[in-house]
């Protein structure tokens, strides 16, 4: 705890081109993936129970259909509208290591030349 704030929320400034990079943009679409899969289970879940609470779990013959349906919605939510913002949270909370990587990374290059190291890529 940093003077009464929990370090949890301290949010680093990324800058704005480590965004345009290509892992960003990977572990931007890992996110929402990932917030798909999440909201897909989660909706199955809850049709599971309560079609066990109704007892029309019984005959259901589209099972696979309903499924598929749900993870389309739920790929179709993520991607059009954002989705609820988990993506997102996800993504600011580990955009902030990419950053820190590259910038370690260029603070190694210049180490090395100044040292006068030949710098491997």
């Amino acid at each position: 705890m940093i003077n009464g704030i929990s370090r949890s929320r301290i949010v680093r400034e990324v800058p704005p081109e480590i965004h345009e990079t290509e892992e960003a943009k990977q572990l931007k679409e890992s996110c929402q993936q990932f917030e798909s899969i999440l909201w897909a289970k989660l909706w199955k879940d809850m049709r599971t129970s309560a079609m066990s609470i109704s007892g029309a779990d019984k005959e259901r013959p589209y099972k696979q259909m309903e499924e598929l349906s749900l993870e389309m919605a739920s790929d179709d939510l993520v991607g059009q509208s954002g989705g609820a913002g988990l993506w997102k949270m996800l993504y600011d909370s580990m955009v902030g290591k990419l950053a820190a990587d590259k910038e370690a990374q260029e603070r190694r290059a210049a180490d090395e030349e100044a040292a006068g190291f030949s710098v491997q890529a």
